[in-house]
């Protein structure tokens, strides 16, 4: 693996690190403190997760004397995006299965306030895109793309920046209060965190990141359409 010199100390890494892991809830927080899930909060919500990636780049560029990519994306053969795609797709199921398994022991999750969320994202055709595009650009490029390597960085060895990007990742859902989303979200991010330790290629990441928000969002609308339980 290539070295990377960063002309920083370990404690900007680390702001860095935290900047990243809590922009957003806190202004989760403060955006729908009082409001709730309405198409204007959700809309305004998803703009501020782009700013987060704009103030983590001027961060990178400003503060840490880096590129915002610490590892420059690798060029790949055309099987690789076909491949990688799929086999990511496939993982990304398997970990919405192994999330709910803790329901077959009897354990009640209450995800009323995800499926309240979908409901509205799913109101407005224009929504429910730019939510996709935005959980795929942004989420990547923060929590694979920014995250991973400086915790590289930080710990010396390959395994905690995948355990730890992974919770973070985790953790951010849930704001759902639901289980199922932080153990998904978790399981996705060791998915998502491996390959790209592998292959150093973000942007198969952000398009199949995309498209799995797009598929959900248009399962479920489908299942509101037909009146299908959803569990």
């Amino acid at each position: 693996m290539e070295t990377i010199s960063l002309k920083r100390s370990n404690t900007i890494l680390i702001i860095g690190v935290l900047i990243a892991f809590l922009y957003y809830p806190s202004v989760g927080f403060v955006t729908f403190k009082g409001a709730g899930y309405t198409v204007n909060t959700l809309f305004i919500s998803r703009l501020f997760i782009w700013l987060e990636v704009a103030l983590l780049y001027f961060y990178a560029r400003l503060v840490e004397k880096e590129n915002f990519l610490l590892w420059p994306d690798t060029k790949q053969a055309f099987w690789f995006y076909p491949a990688s795609f799929g086999a990511l797709y496939l993982l990304t199921i398997g970990a919405g299965i192994i999330s709910k398994i803790p329901m077959l022991f009897g354990l009640h999750d209450n995800r009323q306030i995800m499926l309240y969320m979908l409901s509205v994202v799913n109101k407005s055709w224009p929504l429910l895109i730019f939510s996709a595009v935005t959980a795929g650009f942004t989420e990547e490029m923060i929590f694979r793309g920014y995250l991973l390597p400086r915790l590289e960085l930080l710990f010396k060895n390959k395994y905690m920046p995948v355990i730890i990007s992974s919770l973070m990742f985790g953790l951010i859902h849930f704001r759902y209060q639901s289980y199922i989303e932080v153990i998904f979200a978790t399981l996705f991010g060791v998915v998502f965190a491996i390959h790209y330790q592998w292959y150093r290629n973000i942007r198969v990441l952000i398009f199949t990141h995309a498209c799995v928000d797009l598929v959900s969002f248009l399962v479920f609308r489908l299942a509101m359409h037909y009146h299908l339980p959803i569990k």
